[in-house]
């Protein structure tokens, strides 16, 4: 999970239980709370407290399978769980087809306090750089303020900024009008922060007229994906995502088709796999825990427009 939360100091007990899931494919290459870009075929996790670079163990209750990962993100921020590993990791212990599953986690080394304490300040200035810059902003109009107190000559010409000053020497008051736009970074730190608040929608939460952040991304076809609806409206889609987020669910593909009366159709679709058998033994467990029926489909033939 990316998140501008960290911690300095051992909060977590030894041994924790609770639900375990794992990173989406979407998350592969994009930087993490340490700032260390996500490998999903490295042995990593996310935790809420725990120093980054700490080794934890990983057991699966149901079949005892373990693996040891690397703290290097902060979360899950669900409730009821207590860690998200990699997909390496989560092939490691078979979740892949479950998504999620009741495991033991366990402490086998701890990182030195110094090492979260150094990674820190670099996770807080990647991501709040709208709050860092406005700060800047500020401070640096006071001392300009401060400077002609020791240079009475220019002690006149203070009324304009000290940037309009230094322009004013050589082109005069036409210079003025073009100062504004050597400033945008209020305008650019305001828009990532209305960003940075938006929240993960459930389908409890789901209202069909409200305000929607989303991202479309065009996947590889290829593969196989359980497919779990076939849906006639935005509204309906848009709903049944949020159930499917609601639920842990992650890996959400979507194909729009027309069917027979030329009429859209949107079909959910959960994967994806890169083998038919993964694929089908995931839609055995969807059954078996979810009590949700699906068919398997090959990726390859979704988004045709017949």
């Amino acid at each position: 999970m990316l998140n501008l939360l960290f911690t300095t100091s051992l909060l977590a007990q030894d041994e924790e239980f609770g639900l375990a899931s794992y990173y989406s494919d979407l998350f592969h290459g994009k930087p993490t709370a340490s700032g260390e870009l996500y490998d999903k075929g490295k042995l990593t996790c996310a935790h809420k407290t725990y120093p980054y670079g700490t080794m934890l163990r990983v057991t699966r209750l149901d079949n005892n399978k373990s693996v040891q990962v690397r703290v290097t993100d902060r979360g899950p921020f669900i409730s009821g769980r207590v860690v998200e590993i990699s997909k390496a990791a989560a092939d490691a212990i078979g979740l892949v087809p479950d998504g999620s599953t009741r495991v033991k986690v366990e402490l086998v080394k701890q990182a030195e306090p110094t090492e979260a304490i150094a990674e820190a300040p670099k996770r807080v200035e990647e991501k709040p750089k709208p709050a860092s810059t406005e700060v800047a902003i500020v401070k640096t109009d006071t001392p300009k303020k401060e400077e002609p107190a020791s240079k009475p000559v220019e002690a006149k010409v203070e009324k304009p900024t000290t940037t309009e000053k230094s322009v004013a020497a050589t082109t005069k008051p036409v210079a003025v009008k073009e100062e504004p736009k050597a400033k945008p970074a209020p305008e650019k730190a305001v828009k990532k922060e209305a960003t940075s608040t938006s929240v993960l929608l459930k389908g409890s939460d789901f209202e069909a007229y409200d305000l929607f952040e989303i991202q479309l991304r065009k996947p590889e076809k290829k593969g196989y994906g359980v497919q779990v609806a076939v849906l006639s409206t935005q509204e309906a889609l848009f709903k049944k995502i949020a159930e499917l987020q609601e639920d842990w669910f992650s890996s959400i593909l979507v194909s729009v088709q027309k069917n027979p009366k030329g009429e859209l159709m949107y079909k959910v679709i959960l994967g994806s796999f890169p083998t038919e058998a993964e694929a089908n033994s995931y839609k055995d467990n969807l059954k078996k825990r979810k009590k949700m029926d699906g068919f398997i489909v090959d990726l390859a033939t979704m988004g045709s427009k017949n």
